[in-house]
């Protein structure tokens, strides 16, 4: 057994110290009083009109249930028990692409940067919905399911750098699609998808996939990173700063499509937004898009300590009124 305040406890050795030291002083006053007060040769019958084992204990009851009262207000703690706890709140999937093209400088860092810092905003305001990652390049994979514990996606999220996906490309519909895989199918309300790119879709069909995924219930919001006169890639792989390449060796521009990434939203029943220099996009989406998602409520276990403080409580009250009812007195006392 544990106890929610136990610094409570230490209370109790001082109050037995003290109780057996004012037991004897108040006898000795007692008597004391006594003879300044009544003529001694009517002492003896005086002391034996009194029953000193009853008087005896009451005190010790009275201290004993000082005892108890003080173990109430320490608070015991019994076993653990399973409550539900429930929540309203929408499970997103928050989609962010990890291609090379997101290593471009024409956001207020590069792009990846600026995304995981939205990203941190959005995670470290409290909210009640639960979040999942999925990365993407040329194939999407679950970095993280959906859950509450926002710092564990955060965590992950730091984690992610470009060219983490070895297949190169930008395939938005496998992230949709992975992201549809991680939804439990017997919920119908509170999903959403919130895709993080510069849109350059280089393979598959995003927008089929978004109207797939609307059929489905699930709400998809696209957030912009980058510029739309675009930026040149920076490559650091053969150990010494240079720019991506084509085919034909010249340097690749890389631009942020909107066109693409409003049509997504659209077919997904969402919006777009632009990341903004300071996660301005996604904390809209946050407070202004997922509010307007149906939610279920959400039930989840949670295992709390049994407070046992009733039974002490109890115990000392019994004796508060029981020890008024002990006569100091004998019987057949005259």
């Amino acid at each position: 057994m544990s106890f929610h305040s136990p610094y409570f406890l230490l209370l109790i050795p001082v109050i037995i110290a003290g109780a057996i030291a004012l037991y004897y002083y108040s006898n000795k006053k007692r008597r004391q009083q006594l003879s300044r007060v009544v003529a001694p040769r009517l002492h003896e019958s005086l002391i034996n009109s009194v029953n000193y084992t009853a008087r005896k204990l009451k005190y010790i009851l009275f201290v004993v249930a000082t005892i108890f009262l003080i173990l109430a207000l320490a608070r015991p703690l019994g076993g653990q028990k399973e409550v539900q706890v429930e929540r309203p709140g929408a499970d997103v999937i928050i989609a962010l692409d990890v291609s090379r093209s997101m290593d471009a400088e024409d956001a207020p860092t590069n792009r990846i940067s600026a995304a995981k810092n939205a990203i941190k905003q959005m995670l470290e305001t409290p909210s009640n919905h639960r979040f999942g990652l999925v990365s993407f390049a040329g194939e999407a994979f679950l970095i993280t399911p959906i859950t509450l514990d926002h710092g564990s996606v955060l965590r992950s999220t730091e984690a992610l750098k470009t060219g983490s996906i070895s297949k190169p490309g930008t395939d938005i519909a496998a992230a949709i699609k992975k992201a549809l895989e991680t939804f439990d199918p017997k919920k119908k309300n509170g999903k959403a998808i919130i895709l993080i790119t510069d849109g350059e879709q280089l393979q598959g069909d995003a927008i089929l996939a978004a109207r797939e995924a609307s059929a489905a219930g699930v709400r998809i919001f696209t957030v912009g990173v980058g510029s739309i006169t675009g930026s040149k890639i920076p490559d650091r792989s053969k150990g010494r700063f240079q720019f991506a390449k084509n085919e034909f060796g010249t340097d690749v521009i890389t631009r942020l499509n909107e066109n693409v990434l409003k049509q997504i939203a659209s077919a997904g029943q969402g919006y777009y937004v632009r990341v903004g220099n300071n996660g301005e996009g996604l904390m809209d989406i946050l407070n202004r898009g997922l509010s307007t998602i149906p939610t279920d409520v959400q039930t989840r276990k949670s295992k709390e300590r049994v407070e046992l403080f009733q039974i002490p409580l109890a115990v000392a009250l019994c004796i508060f009124f029981l020890e008024p009812l002990i006569s100091e007195r004998k019987k057949n006392s005259l």
